[in-house]
């Protein structure tokens, strides 16, 4: 079937509040209800503002969910996951956040993360209709074409007159090879919405796949009227046009094709075939070059990412022995391979925190937090990395992280408590090592961190140095 392009899924996060109004001086809560009311009439840097001091001020979850939201809007992606991952942490059972989740990760380019949310929202609420269709598109963008049959039929089930589902059902069953099923949801997409672009690409490609090549001709050019801005239909059209002996057309198609934006190395094989068939071999030679260098890209593409993986098994013997330098060489060859993968970034990053090159450890932790912001032991070790570095004021806004997006990060809390011993903060400090100690009450050095707090807070003559029950 033909290239997906992406729907808008960040159409999931549409809010709707009244006009802003609100007053300078408010409880948390007023700050909240101002945030949101500046989210609904578009006022993101005032939303943002306004939430973040709603959500400092108090331990629920709503502030730093609609937080996420007005960062998502600002395009802050990497700070808009990091708000709706804590917000999750808080509020188990809301499948909007998780879709909100995958509206970012979707639009940081992230498909695998953001499948996993509306996957994670599919458990709380199963027949969750944004959240089966945003799962069933990225499945089928990223080939897991059972999974989004599935999805698909059963959203079909719950919106029987949901074009798009229809058309998108029938690119799941061709994609799995029913043809005839896939025939039949085009079919169906098309009495619901007869120009519907999507389906008249798919019913065409149905067509041209069983040699029905005036049919598929006659849908495929529909449909590149239907949708003037996309190629794909172009491409098919080209496809169809070389069976027919037709090469100019198909040439034509080609380019245009290519003047859209079509980046498929088989729009290069079908223009070379078609200069091939119109004697053009100089032209021909050039674009089956280029589709052989295209193809030769993505599976080098692939390779470097599985060679990546293996040195990464390859890396943990030598961890376990103790042969850390060993680790660091072999994981700096696999980054050049895979230079977003954020296990391996993170990994480096840990064995450089081990060996004390805090400089280099710095830098490949806010590299994993770049591709994976929503993993706390990726701001865990970065606040580790700065506290040893004497970034102290960096190293607790790293750890707050931690412990917003990890609540049972015992040891983050424990790093925070030493945070705020050093800074003579002791009331500080005993609530975080009362964290720390509650959630994991046989480590002995949490209740002797809490025991020193709390003797230094009484020295001092400071209120609130007994343990809360």
């Amino acid at each position: 079937m033909p290239q997906r392009r992406s729907r808008a899924i960040s159409s999931l996060l549409v809010v709707c509040f009244c006009t802003v109004v609100g007053c300078l001086l408010a409880t948390a809560g007023d700050f909240l209800s101002q945030g949101k009311r500046a989210l609904a009439a578009g006022k993101y840097e005032e939303a943002a503002r306004l939430l973040e001091i709603a959500r400092d001020r108090s331990e629920g979850c709503e502030a730093s969910y609609y937080l996420g939201l007005a960062r998502y809007r600002l395009r802050h992606l990497d700070q808009a996951i990091i708000e709706l991952q804590s917000a999750s942490q808080c509020d188990e059972n809301n499948p909007e956040l998780r879709i909100s989740m995958a509206a970012a990760y979707s639009e940081k380019g992230d498909m695998n993360r953001a499948l996993a949310a509306f996957e994670d929202a599919l458990r709380i609420k199963p027949d969750h209709v944004e959240a089966l269709r945003g799962a069933a598109e990225l499945n089928l963008r990223l080939e897991k074409n059972e999974k989004a049959l599935a999805s698909l039929q059963r959203l079909v089930e719950i919106e029987p007159n949901d074009t798009q589902a229809r058309s998108d059902l029938g690119a799941a069953f061709a994609a799995t090879g029913n043809l005839e099923k896939a025939r039949e949801q085009f079919q169906q997409a098309l009495q619901l919405q007869p120009n519907n672009a999507s389906a008249l690409e798919g019913l065409g490609n149905v067509h041209l796949k069983l040699g029905e090549n005036e049919e598929a001709v006659s849908l495929l050019n529909r449909a590149a009227k239907a949708d003037p801005s996309a190629y794909e239909p172009r491409a098919r059209l080209a496809a169809a046009y070389i069976i027919q002996r037709r090469y100019a057309n198909a040439v034509t198609e080609c380019n245009e094709a290519l003047r859209l934006g079509g980046t498929d190395p088989e729009i290069y094989y079908h223009l070379a075939k078609a200069y091939g068939g119109l004697g053009r071999e100089e032209e021909a030679r050039k674009a089956l070059t280029r589709f052989s260098a295209m193809r030769a890209q993505s599976n080098n593409e692939s390779g470097a990412r599985r060679e990546a993986a293996q040195l990464i098994e390859q890396a943990k013997p030598l961890v376990e022995e103790g042969n850390l330098s060993g680790a660091i060489a072999l994981l700096e060859k696999g980054y050049p391979l895979d230079p977003t993968n954020p296990q391996l970034l993170f990994r480096l990053a840990g064995l450089y925190f081990d060996t004390r090159q805090y400089e280099s450890a710095l830098r490949y932790a806010q590299a994993a937090i770049s591709a994976a912001p929503s993993e706390w032991l990726y701001h865990y070790l970065l606040g580790l990395i700065q506290k040893s570095s004497g970034e102290l004021d960096s190293a607790h806004k790293s750890l707050e992280t931690a412990v917003r997006l990890n609540p049972l990060a015992a040891d983050a809390f424990n790093q925070l408590g030493d945070l705020a011993m050093r800074g003579k903060d002791f009331e500080e400090a005993i609530r975080n090592f009362e964290s720390a100690a509650r959630l994991e009450p046989h480590v002995m050095a949490y209740q002797l961190n809490l025991q020193a707090a709390q003797q230094q807070c009484r020295e001092h003559g400071l209120k609130g140095c007994t343990t809360r029950k």
